[in-house]
């Protein structure tokens, strides 16, 4: 498969560009002109380094972008409008990789591959989960429903992600004035000072050295500081986006007390609704339970899963499989146990799902109630430091004139 960038008229004279995941230009100014684009331009992009760097970091769809997909293909369905076309109109209010991808999904559509087989081949970009999810309502002809079900998966992701950014906001905003308060004292305002400090005394204490000599250092390679820092900025974001960093970074959060039951309260959560969307999607049991696994980061939660697959197989019950796995509260095996031999099991998901969905928030927001007074304190600090390291040497200057015979007098302060 390779990649060709395109430039194309539509049918009202707009000027279309793109990229298109196909194998030869042929087959690209077949594909154009059957969807009624006229090529000005087809061009393919040479195989190399930064090509696969721009497609596994930055070829990707956000969350909105998937719901906006993933909604929009459910209304066309329920409408009965035929799919390429409904593609075709999606396309005119797309952009950027959801339009690539787009014009990759509506290529393999013509010939006559299943939606999932698309989805398969953007495995950065959409999950096992969704995957099997889609390919199980189009072997049940549920399509449609299982379509809705992503939707609300991906809505219940982006209503957790903006709680947490507008619960964060505050804290960040605030732990961001702070650094921006002591980037401006330490460049403008100390050297101003650090004259004065001088003139008074040639033996200031420990905290001014320290503060002066930041200020000197801070103001002498001012540049080089900011260039380093957008360097390390860079190096930051791509090394977060790599799924070992992730791990690492998961396992040192799993030592802190609150934070450990904040994530391990997200995970059952998520479980318990994935787990729940599969069920309701016509997948097996154990199937369902395998592939929920792939929804959680909790470290050792895929492997008591896995654990709990493996003991259903071989046929114990599905709560006492549960039971058996310490990540897994009592109450909630107990309870999911009755649920799976009465046959309630979906709905008692969704109320459990609810529960630990709540304790969540609640976590959260005990966290951050926390958090904000540490910031206070953070800020006092500093204000503290450097408090101390302008006023000491002039307080001392001033008590050795007091003490002096002069006082302030001539020759004195």
């Amino acid at each position: 498969m390779k990649v060709f960038r395109f430039k194309a008229y539509d049918e009202k004279g707009n000027l279309r560009v793109g990229n298109l995941f196909m194998y030869s230009q042929e087959e690209c100014l077949a594909f154009l002109l059957r969807n009624n684009l006229t090529p000005i331009e087809i061009k393919e992009i040479p195989e190399n380094f930064f090509l696969k760097i721009y497609l596994k970091l930055f070829f990707r769809l956000s969350l909105s972008q998937k719901i906006f997909f993933a909604r929009n293909l459910y209304l066309i369905l329920k409408s009965g409008l035929d799919i390429n076309r409904g593609l075709r109109i999606l396309l005119r209010e797309s952009k950027g990789s959801l339009a690539d991808f787009l014009y990759y999904l509506n290529y393999n559509l013509q010939k006559g591959e299943p939606l999932y087989r698309t989805l398969v081949s953007f495995p950065h970009i959409f999950s096992e989960v969704e995957v099997e999810t889609i390919r199980a309502g189009e072997v049940s002809g549920n399509l449609a429903e299982n379509l809705l079900r992503w939707v609300e998966n991906l809505e219940k992701k982006r209503q957790i992600r903006s709680e947490i950014i507008g619960n964060l906001l505050y804290p960040t905003i605030v732990f961001l004035i702070s650094l921006g308060v002591i980037f401006l004292l330490i460049t403008f305002v100390m050297p101003k000072i650090g004259i004065l400090i001088k003139e008074l005394t040639k033996n200031p204490p420990f905290l001014t050295r320290v503060l002066l000599y930041l200020s000197e250092f801070t103001n002498n390679y001012l540049f080089q500081i900011i260039f380093v820092f957008f360097l390390f900025l860079i190096f930051l974001i791509i090394l977060i986006s790599l799924k070992s960093t992730r791990r690492i970074l998961t396992k040192i959060f799993m030592r802190l007390p609150l934070i450990s039951k904040i994530y391990l309260y997200l995970a059952l959560s998520d479980f318990l609704f994935i787990l729940n969307s599969l069920l309701k999607a016509g997948i097996s049991l154990p199937q369902a339970i395998r592939l929920s696994r792939l929804s959680v980061n909790y470290p050792g939660f895929r492997e008591a899963i896995l654990n709990i697959e493996k003991k259903i197989i071989a046929g114990k019950r599905f709560g006492e499989a549960l039971a058996e796995e310490s990540l897994f509260p009592s109450i909630l095996a107990n309870i999911l146990g009755v649920a799976s031999e009465t046959g309630n099991l979906e709905e008692t998901l969704e109320i459990m799902e609810e529960y630990y969905r709540h304790e969540f928030r609640n976590l959260v927001n005990n966290f951050l109630t926390l958090l904000q007074p540490l910031l206070l304190i953070f800020v006092g600090f500093v204000v503290g430091f450097v408090a101390i390291a302008v006023l000491v040497p002039i307080y001392q200057q001033i008590s050795i004139q007091l003490q002096s015979p002069s006082g302030f007098g001539p020759g004195g302060f």
